[in-house]
This record gives structure tokens, C-alpha cells and sequence, in this order.
């Protein structure tokens, strides 16, 4: 119980950071967009999809490397600083790598990937933070490890801030001359946060104290090379693909008839605006997965089956009623969310036809971590090949012939391939044990009902704004909760296991776990 309580304590902290983050990322992305326009905002995208393939090969599977070495360390009490250092090592080495790799291709990528040569100077911007984004990646991995997420979660915060301001400051200079200076004032931005990030979490670092400790963790190349190869393998395949998929997207819109400008609007429009929105409330998901790898690893290691199997149940149960909830309420106020955030309409239709696949994205994003805790990335990196390669094809036969329609199609096929593909692969590698009516077919009814007073009340009082939205979105979620435990969903050991992780320590006894979980 207190390692339950440790993790969720640790995921909660990591969440309430990350939900305050996407909080104000969010809302930069709208005045962000209101500076640069829907097709300044879709170049800005465009230039990220290569961006984020270089930082995936640059980190080269680093973090979960550092995070699962650490962890056993830890479980063993040994110093882990030489592995750490060596792992820092390792993605200094691979950071260099892609930035010299993207440098030389910054003009190839501008002129043929993206047929836009105004991405050309954001990119070679942008490829000078790829070592420190992957040595911040190892420095990632160590501290969610050793549980200190408030550590790198306040260093987060601080770049957030660092990153918005040089904005702030240097794009009302930059901007009049153009969108391609507006994005150069952006990605600078991001280079000098990502800078500054990665010397606070080095200086964090070395406040550690491991000297304590007799036994030094015995570092050896295959152990990262085991952990860290299938990752970045699986992780840079799918970003290859992925970046194919979103640099297709455009042209599949001119293709079905768009002008450029509109293609380049209607892809700014879904991945810059209507997205973020979608995953905003995943931040909780992305928290726990995050904090279930070295749980899961080390209690793996040791063939605890009974705990895993317990985690992996509780995990699921939670994501899904999260999930559903936030799906159903999404779905409802669609329009006033669209209206409150953007000043617009223009994202109604697009929340409202991908809410539904919000428990499919959301579930996968829990899969994902029970499945690489449980030494199992091989498989992850299969499945999000095929599905990349999947989407792809998709977009290259259906976009030019069916435009938005086929997007969204093509967007369902893909999260619920991948999914079920995951979800098969860890039914075999672990118990799990998930019950078809309180678990799947409550959460879902509880969803469709939970926003019918909320949207009664808007009926009758009317409102738009944000104070409104908040309350909608608020009194939704506590009816949501409310009809979980009426309906015998939320039972009542889950509501008592969450009092007890949120009471604290001090003078509480803790009881020994049984040692059976099932």
C-alpha cells in the first residue's frame, strides 16, 4: 500500500503540473493563433512534424533507458550515478547526431517534404536544442524513477514560462515581416527554453545525494542499448511515417480540390487547435503511464504476477471511466467549448466527430505503459510501424478522393488498429481482468446522461463564456461521478482507496500488503 500510495501521489503531482501546463499551453496556442492565422499556425505544425521526428531520433530511447535502469538501481539501493552520467552520455551522442543529420536537410525538407521554403530557417533554428532536449530526456527518466517528479515538474513549469515570454518579446517584432519571421520568433523561443530546462535539471541532478551508498549500479551498454534500441526503433519508424502521413495531408486536400491556403487551414485547424483540446484532459493518462513503467518493472523483475495484475486492473478501470466521462462531456459542449477558447465555431464539428474516439486514444496511452513496464517494447514498436504504415497508405488513397470525410476515417481506423493490437498483446503477457457491464457499459451510460442537466441549463440561461463553460464543464463531471457510484461502477473500496491516498503519512501506520493482489 504505501508503494500504491507513493505512485499515486507521485502521478497526481506529475498531473496537477501537467494539467496546469496544457492549461496555459492551450491557451498561448489561441492567442498564438489569433497572431499568426490558421495557415500561419498550420506552417508552424508542418514544421514540428519534422521537428518531432528529429527530437525522437535524437533522443534515441533514452528516457525509458534511464528510467528503468534508475528504477532497478533504486529497488537495489545503489548509486546510480554512472549510469546515469553514461546515459546523458549516450544521448548527447545521439542528440548531435540528428541535429547534424537535420541540419543538412533543413533546406531538402523545406523545398520537398513540406513544399514550403519558408520552414527552411525555423528549422535549422530549431535542430541546435536537439542534444539538450535528448540529455533532458535521460534527466526525465532518472527522476520518474526515484518518484522526485516535483522536481523536473517545476523545472517544466519555469520553461513553460521562459519559452512564453521570449515569444511574447520577440514576435511583435518579428511578425510584421511575415509568417515565416513570426514562426523563426517561436522556434527561437523554444530553443532558448529548451537550453535553459536542461541546465536546471542538470544542476537538480547533481544536488542528489547517492554518495551514501556503498554499492555502485554496474553500468553495461547492452542493458540501455536492450532498452533503448527497440524504442527509439519502433518510436523513429512511426515518426517517420507519421511525419510522411502529415506532410501528405496537405497535398491530399489541394488534391481533392483545396486551394493551398484552405488545405494548409483545415490541417492547422485539426492538429493545432482542435487536438490539443481533445488531449488537454489526457495529461492525467500521460502522468500515470508514465509512473506505471518502473512500477510495473519492478514488480515484473521479481514475479510479482498478483500485484501486476492488480495495477493493470485498477489502471484500466480508471482510464475508462475518465475516459468516457470526458468523452460524453466534450461531445456536449462542443460548441461552447469551440466558442469560449477560440472565439469560433470553427472546431464544433470536428470535437464533436472525434469525442467518441477519445476513450480509444486514452486507453492506448495507459496500454502503452503497462506494456514497456512489462518489457514488452518490442511489440509496441511492431504495432506503431503498421499503424503508421497503415495511415499512411490511408491518406495517400482516400485524402485526394474524399477530403475531410476520409481524414476522420482514416483517424478512427488507425487509434482503434493500434489499440486493439496493443490491448491483444497485453492480455497475453499479463492477467487482465476487466468485467463488461460495470466497467465498460456503466461508464458509458453514466456518460451520455452526466451532461443532460448541464445542457438543460444552458437551454434555459444561455452562455458562452468561460466562467460558464467552467461551471458546464464542472457540474457535468460531479453528476458523471455521482452516477458512477449510483449505477455500482465507482464502488466504494475505490472511492476509500483514493481517501487513503490523499491522506497523509505522518503517524499512520502502514500495513503490510498482502501477498495476493488478485
Amino acid at each position: 500500500m504505501q508503494n500504491a500510495n507513493k505512485l499515486l501521489r507521485s502521478t497526481l503531482l506529475l498531473t496537477a503540473a501537467s494539467f496546469f501546463m496544457q492549461t496555459v499551453g492551450v491557451s498561448f496556442n489561441v492567442w498564438l493563433t489569433n497572431r499568426l492565422g490558421a495557415a500561419g499556425i498550420g506552417l508552424f505544425q508542418l514544421i514540428l512534424t519534422v521537428y518531432n521526428l528529429a527530437v525522437t531520433l535524437g533522443c534515441g530511447g533514452v528516457r525509458l533507458a534511464a528510467t528503468r535502469l534508475a528504477a532497478a538501481g533504486e529497488a537495489r539501493r545503489e548509486n546510480t550515478r554512472r549510469t546515469i552520467l553514461r546515459c546523458i552520455g549516450y544521448a548527447f551522442v545521439t542528440g548531435c547526431t540528428a541535429m547534424l543529420l537535420l541540419l543538412a536537410l533543413a533546406d531538402t525538407a523545406a523545398r520537398y517534404w513540406l513544399a514550403d521554403l519558408r520552414a527552411a530557417q525555423p528549422l535549422r533554428i530549431l535542430t541546435l536544442s536537439l542534444p539538450f532536449v535528448a540529455m533532458s530526456s535521460a534527466l526525465n527518466g532518472y527522476f520518474t524513477a526515484v518518484g522526485k517528479v516535483g522536481r523536473y515538474s517545476a523545472v517544466r513549469i519555469v520553461e513553460q514560462a521562459v519559452k512564453i515570454g521570449i515569444v511574447m518579446l520577440l514576435l511583435g517584432r518579428f511578425l510584421p515581416r511575415g509568417e515565416e519571421y513570426g514562426c523563426i520568433a517561436v522556434v527561437a523561443a523554444i530553443l532558448c527554453s529548451e537550453i535553459f530546462s536542461f541546465l536546471c535539471l542538470f544542476v537538480l541532478y547533481n544536488m542528489e545525494k547517492q554518495m551514501y551508498r556503498e554499492k555502485s549500479q554496474k553500468f553495461r551498454r547492452k542493458d540501455v542499448y536492450h532498452i533503448a534500441l527497440p524504442d527509439v526503433a519502433g518510436s523513429g519508424a512511426r515518426s517517420v511515417l507519421l511525419t510522411i502521413e502529415h506532410l501528405l495531408i496537405p497535398r491530399g486536400f489541394r488534391r481533392s480540390g483545396a486551394s493551398a491556403d484552405a488545405a494548409m487551414a483545415v490541417y492547422g485547424n485539426v492538429h493545432g487547435m482542435v487536438f490539443p483540446l481533445l488531449l488537454y484532459p489526457s495529461a492525467v493518462l500521460t502522468s500515470l503511464s508514465g509512473m506505471l513503467i518502473p512500477e510495473i518493472a519492478g514488480r515484473h523483475a521479481q514475479g510479482m504476477h498478483g500485484q501486476i495484475a492488480y495495477m493493470i486492473r485498477r489502471a484500466l478501470r480508471m482510464t475508462l471511466f475518465f475516459a468516457f466521462g470526458t468523452a460524453g462531456i466534450l461531445f456536449a459542449f462542443a460548441d461552447v467549448l469551440s466558442e469560449a477558447v477560440y472565439h469560433a465555431q470553427d472546431c464544433t464539428f470536428y470535437i464533436r466527430i472525434l469525442s467518441p474516439l477519445i476513450p480509444v486514444m486514452y486507453c492506448d496511452m495507459t496500454v502503452d505503459g503497462l506494456l514497456k513496464g512489462l518489457d514488452e517494447q518490442r511489440a509496441c514498436m511492431r504495432y506503431n510501424i503498421f499503424d503508421s504504415a497503415l495511415c499512411v497508405a490511408l491518406v495517400y488513397v482516400l485524402l485526394p478522393r474524399t477530403a475531410v470525410r476520409g481524414y476522420i476515417l482514416i483517424l478512427f481506423v488507425s487509434e482503434i488498429v493500434n489499440f486493439y493490437l496493443s490491448m491483444r498483446r497485453l492480455t497475453k503477457a499479463a492477467d487482465v481482468l476487466l468485467r463488461p457491464l460495470p466497467d465498460l457499459l456503466a461508464p458509458l451510460c453514466c456518460a451520455v446522461c452526466a451532461p443532460v442537466p448541464m445542457l438543460y441549463v444552458h437551454s434555459l440561461c444561455g452562455g458562452s463564456g468561460r466562467a460558464a463553460l467552467t461551471v458546464f464543464l464542472i457540474g457535468s463531471a460531479g453528476i458523471y461521478g455521482l452516477l458512477l457510484y449510483g449505477f455500482g461502477a465507482l464502488t466504494r473500496e475505490d472511492v476509500q482507496w483514493m481517501c487513503r491516498i490523499c491522506q497523509p503519512q505522518h503517524g499512520r501506520k502502514i500495513k503490510k500488503p498482502s501477498p495476493s493482489f488478485g
